[in-house]
């Protein structure tokens, strides 16, 4: 009986497309710049460190004798060298420690991630990936060319592109709209897809 040969051929490991089922909630929502720019700009405001500082009257050095006597001199009446009205003197309305967070509601967070995951899709710079267990620093380098987002729960991922320049892996829980945004290239992970539609549909 003849033994039949068979032939092997190595591939290289590169992510592969397939279909998805989508959720339309998260992946078919209409356009909503206004929205999409409201939610920005409070994610802006949050990250703003309030690190200005200047002296008050109380932080400026001297000034504790009173310049002149209250009366009989002509002129106005003074206190301290260092009041606000003075050369060198303290602030009057310093800006330290200003607090410029703000608070946005959590439906509203997420209808603008939702908007920013169908319009990434729409533009075809979103695309759903099996993520390989091996060689997945080599595959995704040759893949991407730009700034890129890589959503996704596999922990391997995260260890293997951890200090590729410019690329960003994050979890499907904490990924929003600032993340979808500024990224020009986005990789969700198959396995990711339904954490995400669960966390941004209520499970709908």
């Amino acid at each position: 009986m003849e033994k039949t040969k068979v032939t092997t051929t190595t591939k290289e490991v590169k992510p592969k497309a397939q279909e998805v089922k989508l959720n339309p909630i998260v992946w078919e929502a209409p356009y909503n710049g206004d929205l999409v720019a409201q939610v920005l700009y409070v994610y802006m405001s949050n990250e703003r460190k309030g690190t200005s500082n200047a002296k008050t009257r109380g932080d400026v050095r001297g000034g504790g004798r009173k310049p002149w006597k209250q009366k009989g001199t002509g002129r106005a009446r003074s206190g301290s060298t260092r009041s606000p009205l003075w050369v060198g003197g303290g602030v009057t309305f310093t800006p330290n420690d200003k607090n410029w967070s703000k608070k946005i509601n959590k439906q509203m967070a997420r209808k603008a991630t939702c908007i920013m995951l169908s319009e990434r899709l729409r533009k075809e710079v979103l695309n759903f990936v099996t993520m390989p267990k091996e060689e997945i620093r080599k595959a995704l380098e040759e893949k991407i060319g730009k700034k890129a987002l890589i959503v996704t729960a596999n922990v391997d991922v995260k260890k293997s592109l951890g200090n590729v320049e410019n690329v960003t892996v994050i979890t499907p829980e904490k990924v929003n709209t600032k993340h979808l945004v500024s990224a020009r290239n986005i990789l969700v992970d198959q396995d990711a897809v339904n954490i995400l539609e669960e966390r941004l549909s209520d499970g709908k």
